[in-house]
């Protein structure tokens, strides 16, 4: 049988593969880079992502990589008051996999050592070029470089910019939203002991919001600030701006912010910026499986960041499908990927609505926000708690 190819080499391309390679499949990963590089900054998992990542083994080694915070705080970015706060040990313990902060390239890195050679083989420099399907529905596929592979499958997680979306006919391109994520890391031996707790804080204020906390076992703090509406869309992961500009932007819209945050983002000298883009929801399962053709991450269903799950439902997306290759068996492909695509278009969907609905709650402003800041001080675990979300996979 000819090889599964997984189009791209992200935390979501490297999953596939290690989830598949765990059924005992052979799988290509093409990767139009041609270097692994650190690319991003840090991420959250949640407790459904850390128990997929566990069940794979490597629980322990993620471990010794991340941070395992105490607690999620909801702050006020005008005033600097405290307004929820969720137990994340407690919140752990009730799920039964924990909260952890790591760093992507820390991810990244534990996913790749964990492929063998012998059922992964990892191209880089290997962009995509084109897909023909057969008659009997078989692929050929061709890289930039011109080789040509028979596929069993593809699956393109090729992120937001999908190349595998684009040759499979979708007409939709990604848009802008007019959000701005400026990022940066810390090294916590530069802060006041109390910003080196190991918390996950998350700042709101009127259009604009900012989240920190600690990865590389607190050695660093990842910091972004999330702003609306302050330049124009322009793609990719590191926009090329002039450092000043971009300093100058985010102390632009951090202007009349609270003290302590100035505080805590002061030592940043060197902000890499990042614009936010997004599809429209996904409708149905059409929208990430046809024959042997399959979307998985960002690809299939870009989410916006505010509910720290990019990364996440990339990692389920790929849990899923291999339970759905052992469930319909490997011979039938197509109908393997219809039922991984049955299987999660729905909760994508729901996670890409609660994170566009976190992004307008976190940024609203005079009678919504004092509403808000209310509800948060009056019960901020229930609703900073998402059980739905935390508790599946």
């Amino acid at each position: 049988m000819a090889d599964w190819l997984v189009a791209g080499a992200g935390i979501g391309g490297l999953a596939t593969a290690l989830a598949l390679q765990g059924i005992g499949l052979q799988t290509q990963v093409w990767e139009q880079a041609e270097s692994f590089g650190e690319v991003g900054a840090g991420i959250q998992l949640g407790p459904n992502v850390t128990r997929i990542l566990r069940r794979w083994g490597l629980g322990e080694a993620l471990e010794r990589q991340a941070v395992s915070p105490l607690a999620m705080l909801s702050c006020d970015a005008l005033s600097g008051r405290e307004l929820g706060r969720l137990d994340l040990q407690a919140a752990g313990q009730r799920y039964g996999a924990p909260f952890l902060t790591v760093h992507r390239a820390d991810l990244h890195a534990l996913l790749l050592a964990a492929l063998d050679p012998a059922r992964v083989k990892a191209h880089l420099g290997h962009a995509l070029s084109d897909v023909r399907v057969g008659a009997d529905g078989s692929l050929a596929v061709t890289n930039t470089r011109g080789d040509l592979s028979q596929a069993a499958a593809l699956i393109g997680a090729d992120g937001l910019w999908s190349r595998v979306r684009e040759l499979w006919g979708t007409q939709d391109v990604p848009l802008p939203t007019g959000h701005w994520a400026y990022r940066a890391l810390l090294p916590t031996r530069l802060l006041s002991t109390r910003w080196r707790e190991p918390l996950i804080r998350v700042w709101m204020a009127p259009g604009l919001h900012a989240v920190h906390y600690p990865v590389r076992r607190g050695e660093w703090l990842n910091v972004v600030v999330l702003v609306e509406g302050r330049l124009p869309a322009q793609s990719g992961w590191d926009v090329p701006l002039d450092p000043g500009q971009i300093s100058a932007d985010v102390q632009s819209a951090l202007r009349g912010m609270c003290r302590d945050l100035h505080d805590v983002l002061r030592p940043v000298e060197t902000w890499r910026a990042w614009s936010l883009w997004a599809r429209p929801d996904v409708r149905g399962p059409q929208q990430m499986a046809h024959g042997r053709v399959a979307l998985l991450g960002d690809a299939a269903h870009p989410m916006l960041p505010y509910l720290a799950q990019g990364a996440g439902m990339a990692i389920e997306d790929a849990w899923q499908l291999a339970q759905s290759v052992q469930t319909q068996g490997p011979e039938d492909v197509a109908g393997a990927l219809a039922d991984y695509a049955r299987a999660r278009w729905a909760r994508n969907a729901q996670v890409q609505r609660q994170a566009r609905r976190n992004g307008r709650i976190f940024h609203l402003s005079g009678p919504m926000a004092w509403a808000r800041n209310a509800a948060l001080r009056w019960d901020g675990p229930r609703w900073m708690d998402q059980p739905w979300l935390y508790g599946g996979k």
